[in-house]
């Protein structure tokens, strides 16, 4: 009787190991960890306090899987720290975002093929002798241009290498935006969403000496997408696509812009 109670109670205990099992299988393949830049790619992702606070992205994202089995879990990253954690398999089932010109994932990602926002680039100068349309990287000859620091804009780091230019990396929009508003560089070369957000809560930046010079001859207009782990099953992927697809013919997509 005591052999026939104890195969009865490993038996309960192996089919409560393997539910137990099979719940945390299920719960992997439905949580989507979202990953976050930290600090530097306001509007798109906005972080307070190192926790993940909206943003035309992360409210996308949202959108995306709103009503679904799907989980979202933020998990904010420095951006250096970001592409490590993927490039060194840290992190899995994630989804971020990423252009064709940047590529940040290599072959760890996967785009989904459907954009979701379009960028342009601006030089933002309080210069009055420089054209309002930046034709070629040569326009910008013995120039000092801010950029941010740990991101890559290929024409200018050449430029700059070549010595035709001064390049001057910041961590801050905020720094960046006052030197160009003293005088103290030449101009500020980013996506015209991000640095319109940034002047926004800048009152003192000396708009009035503000110039919004196109930069699209040099960094040409370019579309980002959402970009999933390689690993995801190509029924999520397809999920994501339509549902931006969805968000986009709903009206809601141009809503969260």
């Amino acid at each position: 009787m005591s052999d026939c109670r104890a195969r009865r109670r490993a038996g309960l205990a192996g089919w409560v190991a393997s539910g137990l099992l099979l719940a945390a299988q299920i719960q992997a393949q439905t949580l989507v960890n979202y990953l976050v830049v930290e600090d530097k790619t306001r509007p798109f992702q906005i972080v307070e306090n190192g926790e993940s606070d909206g943003g035309i992205v992360s409210d996308i994202v949202d959108a995306i899987f709103a009503g679904s089995d799907y989980t979202v879990n933020p998990m904010v990253y420095p951006v250096n720290r970001l592409r490590q954690v993927v490039a060194d398999d840290e992190v899995h089932n994630w989804i971020a975002y990423d252009a064709v010109p940047w590529k940040t994932f290599g072959n760890r990602g996967l785009f989904v093929e459907e954009p979701i926002l379009r960028t342009h680039h601006v030089m933002l100068t309080c210069r009055q002798n420089i054209p309002d349309h930046i034709l070629d990287v040569s326009d910008l000859q013995d120039l000092s241009v801010v950029t941010l620091r740990n991101f890559e804009y290929p024409s200018l780091d050449t430029a700059a290498s070549q010595g035709h230019l001064r390049q001057i990396p910041i961590d801050r929009y905020e720094a960046g935006i006052k030197l160009v508003s003293l005088g103290r560089a030449d101009g500020f070369v980013e996506m015209e969403a991000r640095l319109r957000y940034h002047i926004r809560s800048m009152p003192e930046a000396g708009s009035a000496c503000l110039r919004w010079l196109d930069f699209s001859a040099v960094i040409p207009d370019f579309l980002l997408y959402l970009v999933i782990d390689i690993n995801w099953p190509p029924e999520f992927r397809e999920f994501v696509r339509k549902r931006i697809v969805e968000l986009r013919q709903s009206g809601e997509l141009t809503q969260i812009r």
